[in-house]
């Protein structure tokens, strides 16, 4: 007989052989029914959110959607949630072994799916034997994206709220030395408002004038109008330049407090579309799928020994 496998031979091993590869087909379904049974396979629970970014602030040409995303996949957050939950020891890992967190990383990866959706919006989906755990573990993830975007953000905040500090404590030492010296002019020379002073002193030299005063009473009026005018220069000067520091010590000021209700403020940064919920329907293993393959697998591999049999024969 000729060792060419043909369409013909082919069909004739697996007709001679049907009792064969029925047996096979019972077994291999039998084998993936216990296999797929809830102590060999436990059912995992699926729960998802759907939300979208908001108050964040882009660094480069990444949109809000994608920042989200880069947070959500932050290692923070992951070691946040496996910690909460003690997810360790419920995928009964041993983080005490070689390897062990490594094996605790991929099994979270695997179980935890974030994407984007055509909508700009990012989906959050989590698998896990315990539905509630499955619905709190997405709750806890928002939590800590909100926890995350604000320390990130206040960070920068305290950073530029260092630099304004800075600042308004350099306008207000320019301001102080300003004051300090009218002060000196106010008490030593009493001046207090310069034009007010000059005018009055003008109306009552003018009024002894014409009143006949006497001399030595006009010449006291006098000088204190020519001490009047020659401390009246510096005088000035040093009302402008406090005008001009005031105002920008103002101005510094109202910044200042701008940036330190930036830094106080508490934000969240997801708006939740679709809420997380506690699952009543399993999602793995979808039991006929697993009973399909493990049944087909078994007659391929058994009609391939078959055919190699009735090779060698």
């Amino acid at each position: 007989m000729s060792s060419e496998l043909t369409f013909e031979r082919a069909l004739s091993i697996a007709f001679r052989n049907w009792r064969t590869m029925i047996a096979v087909a019972v077994v291999a379904a039998i084998v993936g029914t216990i296999a797929t049974m809830p102590a060999f396979m436990p059912p995992r629970y699926m729960s998802r959110a759907v939300v979208y970014p908001v108050n964040l602030n882009s660094y480069s040409v990444e949109t809000r959607t994608d920042q989200l995303l880069q947070l959500l996949e932050s290692n923070s957050i992951r070691d946040s949630l496996i910690k909460k939950f003690d997810l360790g020891t419920a995928y009964e890992i041993d983080t005490t072994a070689k390897g062990g967190y490594f094996a605790l990383y991929n099994e979270f990866m695997e179980r935890v799916d974030i994407s984007k959706t055509t909508y700009e919006s990012v989906r959050i989906e989590i698998v896990d034997e315990d539905p509630r755990r499955a619905r709190n573990m997405v709750l806890g993830m928002l939590d800590q994206v909100n926890l995350l975007a604000r320390r990130l953000q206040r960070e920068k905040s305290y950073e530029v709220l260092t630099i304004s500090q800075r600042s308004l404590d350099h306008a207000k030492a320019k301001l102080d030395s300003v004051e300090a010296q009218l002060d000196t002019l106010r008490n030593r020379d009493g001046i207090l408002d310069y034009y007010s002073q000059v005018k009055e002193l003008t109306k009552g030299y003018m009024r002894l004038i014409a009143t006949g005063a006497p001399a030595a009473r006009l010449a006291e009026v006098r000088q204190l109008i020519d001490d009047m005018e020659r401390k009246g220069g510096e005088f000035r000067s040093l009302s402008e330049l406090s005008n001009l520091f005031r105002n920008n010590y103002d101005k510094m000021l109202t910044e200042h407090e701008r940036v330190i209700n930036d830094v106080t403020k508490e934000l969240t940064y997801t708006n939740v579309v679709v809420y997380p919920e506690v699952s009543d329907k399993k999602v793995y293993p979808v039991r006929w799928l697993v009973l399909v393959l493990t049944v087909a697998s078994a007659l391929l591999l058994a009609y391939l020994l078959l055919i190699w049999r009735d090779q060698r024969r």
